[in-house]
């Protein structure tokens, strides 16, 4: 078993562990803020720091501006890359669009089930981020 740990975590290798951990630290902290135990909660979380400034809504977003830093760093604009920051950026922006609707009281459309909704959150939905984005990052970098 630690031959095959060695065998996989070359010196080539050790800066992209560093910054996968690095990634997984920013998301750990992203699904952290945004958590709620229903979509009620998890909605009334993200417009509460909307709420307070638009502005630290999007700074609470750092694994977005990480990788932003990582392929600007280290050259690597490989479409897997502009698929993070591509998927990354659009879920910032649905956000704001939705709670700027929510906190202005406008007609929330397609948004409207989410609301009316009250669910619990299974687990899988709290991870699945950090999975998919640890995973596409490192497979965008290696």
């Amino acid at each position: 078993m630690g031959d095959f740990l060695y065998a996989t975590i070359t010196p080539m290798n050790e800066p992209l562990l560093t910054l996968l951990c690095a990634l997984i630290l920013f998301e750990s902290f992203e699904v952290m803020w945004q958590q709620g135990h229903s979509t009620r909660r998890y909605i009334a979380t993200l417009l509460q720091v909307y709420s307070r400034s638009v502005f630290l809504f999007i700074a609470l977003h750092p694994s977005f501006y990480f990788v932003i830093f990582c392929m600007m760093y280290f050259n690597v604009y490989t479409s897997l890359a502009w698929l993070i920051v591509g998927i990354k950026g659009i879920d910032i922006i649905v956000k704001l669009v939705f709670l700027d609707r929510l906190a202005t009281h406008k007609h929330l459309g397609v948004y409207a089930p989410l609301v009316s909704v009250d669910q619990g959150f299974p687990w899988m939905m709290k991870l699945l981020p950090l999975l998919l984005y640890s995973a596409l990052f490192y497979l965008a970098f290696a």
